[in-house]
Formats: C-alpha cells, structure tokens, sequence
C-alpha cells in the first residue's frame, strides 16, 4: 500500500464542507495560565472572535472572479455579549468573562462597553463589544514568537584564521575575501552580501534610535512598568503617553497608575507573565492607569497568610487541656 494513497476515510473527510474557527497549534503554546497549562477557555474564545474578522471573499456570480472582500458583522466591531459566548461553548458566564479579560489583559483584544440605542428605540447600556489586536495574533502565529525572535542575537560571522583552514585554497594568487573584494566561490560572494546587509543595519540601527526622544516623565514611568513576556513597544507606549497629554491628563496621574499597577500585578504573580498589559493599553484610551489596582485581599477577610479553620473536624485536640 503507497504511504502517500489517501484512504477511504480520507476521501470521505475531503468531501464534508468543514466551517467555523481555527485554532493554530502555536496558540496552545502561547496562551497559558500561570500555571504554564493552556488556557482552553481563553483559546477557544480568540479563535471564535478572529473568525468573525476574517474578510469574507465577494465574487462575481458569472465569472468567479474576486471582485472583493466583506466583513461578517454588522457594525464598526463585533457585538458579543458574555452571556452569548458562554452558552455557545457550554461556558459558565463567570468563566467566559474572566477568559475575555484574560485575552485583554495580555493585549490580544479589547473590550469595549457602550451605550446604544435599538431599532425599536430602546437604549441599552453596557452592550460588549470585542475587537482582536492583529500585531498581537500575528505575533503567535508560530511556534517561536516574532517578538521573542526579535530580540535574539545573530551569530556573528567569522572567517577561519589559517591554524583553522583543513584544505588549502584551490588558487595561490587569490586573495582572501573581503566585505570589498569580489570572492572567488559563489558561497563566499552570498555570505559577502550577508554581511554587508547586517553590517548596514546594526550601523543604522542607533541612528534610528537617537531619533526617538522619550522625555522624563515618561522614563520614570517605563522604568517602573512591570516586565512582561513577550512584545511590549515602548514606541507605541509613548505615542499613548503623548495622546493621553494632549487629552489634558498630567503626568504624575499616569505614573501613580503605573505604581498601583506595577504593585498589583507583584502581588497577583503576573509579574514577567504575558498577563502583564501592554503599555500602550495601559496608556490607551480606555486609561487603566486610573484604576485602583488593589490586590486581592486573604480569603474570608482574614490576614493574608494565616488559613482559616474551615471546621472542627480538621483540628486536632489530642494534647488540649480542658479541665473536663
């Protein structure tokens, strides 16, 4: 039997019109609790949501031919209430909502509540409405994340000092390469080129940077941003910071709100997690820096580290003198 021969069942499955989501394999590598297992919930939820903004294709009826593309929703983003996710996967409501928030807080989507009017010319308040972020979906799109791969090093490229070199070169009268020289293999002429292009970046690279001028207030308040895992742009943070100047909010506001933050996501153990928000959300205009940011207080109101006695079963009265 051919091992590339597809079999019965095969063919059986190609012929089902299979719809709905899709959920790349990278997300459950990306999208964990703090325990490192995969959040299920929240997976399910931002596969359902990025279908809804996938472009539907528009083609001719005659030809075929792609004439465009359509979105699958009616208004400027989609409308989905918690309680509509819930009972389409089987989710309780409390689950559903602490998973969307989940998904905003590690800036893979936003949230937004508004207050709209019905046809009917009701007015309803609180109405949820749900955008993904594409940087942040494209940014797990794989099994190694495109920010984390931006960060590594490349290997340097050395050439082999003669101690090194196990066969002679093939001709005496050609001279070694050069980033200037034309090189005598094909090999050496591609690596040439690899250099020079990496040697023109890094010299380009802190012009660039130079370029951008982050003032003081906004260095306090980056310095003292809690770490997160995976890309956080300063760049964009600031272009926040900025917009959130020019909407008349003070500077020593916004850096308050990244203390309390900075302080709760230490006490919840987000901290260096990709649960940590964007900085540029953070600064957004939904303006979480204004929050409380209050930690979590001990179980039953008790001080935090003492277990409270949940019954006289568990306690152990062997050594109590009561004087009975």
């Amino acid at each position: 039997m051919s091992t590339i021969a597809p079999t019965e069942t095969v063919m059986a499955i190609g012929q089902i019109n299979l719809t709905g989501n899709v959920t790349p394999a990278s997300w459950w590598r990306h999208i964990t609790l703090p325990s490192g297992r995969p959040d299920q919930t929240a997976i399910t939820l931002l596969a359902e949501i990025v279908y809804w903004y996938r472009p539907s294709e528009v083609r001719n009826e005659v030809t075929g031919a792609l004439v465009g593309y359509r979105k699958r929703f009616h208004g400027d983003k989609l409308q989905r209430s918690y309680q509509a996710f819930a009972e389409q996967f089987g989710f309780s409501k409390r689950e559903t909502t602490d998973a969307l928030k989940r998904l905003r807080d590690a800036g893979f989507v936003t949230l937004e509540l508004r207050t709209v009017q019905t046809s009917e010319g009701m007015t309803l308040s609180n109405v949820l409405f749900v955008e993904p972020i594409p940087e942040a979906i494209d940014d797990i799109n794989s099994m190694v994340r495109k920010s984390d791969a931006k960060n590594v090093t490349p290997v340097p490229f050395q050439r082999n000092t003669p101690s090194e070199q196990t066969e002679p070169l093939p001709r005496s009268d050609v001279d070694d390469p050069t980033l200037k020289s034309e090189t005598y293999t094909e090999i050496t002429t591609k690596t040439t080129t690899e250099i020079k292009n990496t040697i023109g970046a890094s010299a380009d690279a802190p012009a660039r940077s130079a370029k951008q001028d982050y003032s003081p207030e906004f260095e306090t308040a980056w310095q003292s941003y809690p770490k997160r895992a995976g890309g956080n742009s300063k760049a964009a943070a600031y272009k926040a910071w900025k917009a959130r100047l020019k909407d008349g909010v003070k500077p020593e506001v916004m850096l308050e709100g990244v203390k309390r933050y900075a302080a709760y996501a230490k006490s919840t153990g987000n901290a260096g997690t990709q649960y940590v928000k964007q900085a540029s959300t953070f600064f957004g205009p939904d303006r979480h820096f204004e929050e409380s940011w209050l930690a979590p207080s001990a179980p039953g109101g008790g001080r935090p580290g003492i277990l409270p006695v949940s019954g006289f079963s568990e306690q152990d009265y062997g050594n109590a003198d009561c004087n009975w």
